[in-house]
C-alpha cells in the first residue's frame, strides 16, 4: 500500500510539473518572436535610443536647421521633421505623407513660430504602432497652441519609421 501511495503522489508531481510548461509555453511573453507572428500575437515595436531622451533639448530656428536627422532616434527624428516644417513648410523635406495637414496651411494669420524647441518626458505605448511622445516645448509664436507647454506628439510606425501623425496640448501630465 505504501509503494502504490509512492507512485500516486509520484504521478501527481510529474502532472503539475508538465502542467506549468504548458502554461510556460502557452504564455505571450515566452513566446518567440516568429512565432507570436506567426499566431498573429500583436508586438509592440520597441522605440530605437542611442540618447537619453530625457537629458537632451532640441531646439530650431528658421533658416539654420539642417537636412537630414542625426538625433540618434527615429522617434526624435520625426519630432524633428515635424519642428523645422513647421518653421518652414515649403523645405524640400517636408512630405505630406509624413506630417499631420495643418503643418502644410499657409495663412498668415496662424502665426508660424520662427524658434521652437522639446525635450522628450515620456514615452507612452498606444499599441503595436503607434505611441505618445510627451514633451516640454516652446515657440516663439501661436501656432494652434502646439508649440508652447506639454505637447504630446502621436507618432505611427509606418513600415519601420516613424512619422508624426497628431499634435495635441494638454494642461497638465
Amino acid at each position: 500500500m505504501k509503494k502504490l501511495w509512492m507512485i500516486l503522489a509520484l504521478l501527481t508531481f510529474v502532472a503539475a510539473c508538465s502542467d506549468k510548461k504548458d502554461e510556460q509555453a502557452q504564455n505571450p511573453e515566452n513566446v518567440p518572436l516568429e512565432k507570436a507572428l506567426e499566431e498573429g500575437e500583436q508586438i509592440v515595436v520597441q522605440p530605437n535610443f542611442d540618447i537619453k531622451f530625457e537629458e537632451v533639448t532640441y531646439a530650431y530656428k528658421l533658416g539654420k536647421t539642417q537636412k537630414g536627422c542625426d538625433k540618434g532616434s527615429d522617434i526624435v527624428c520625426a519630432i524633428d521633421l515635424y519642428m523645422k516644417c513647421t518653421l518652414n513648410f515649403k523645405d524640400s523635406e517636408c512630405a505630406k505623407n509624413k506630417l499631420p495637414k495643418f503643418v502644410f496651411m499657409d495663412d498668415e494669420s496662424l502665426q508660424r513660430p520662427t524658434e521652437m524647441s522639446f525635450k522628450i518626458t515620456k514615452i507612452k505605448p498606444i499599441d503595436a504602432n503607434m505611441i505618445e511622445v510627451y514633451t516640454e516645448s516652446t515657440c516663439n509664436g501661436m501656432w494652434f497652441g502646439l508649440c508652447e507647454g506639454n505637447i504630446i506628439y502621436v507618432l505611427s510606425n509606418k513600415s519601420g519609421s516613424w512619422v508624426v501623425k497628431d499634435v495635441y496640448a494638454m494642461e497638465n501630465f
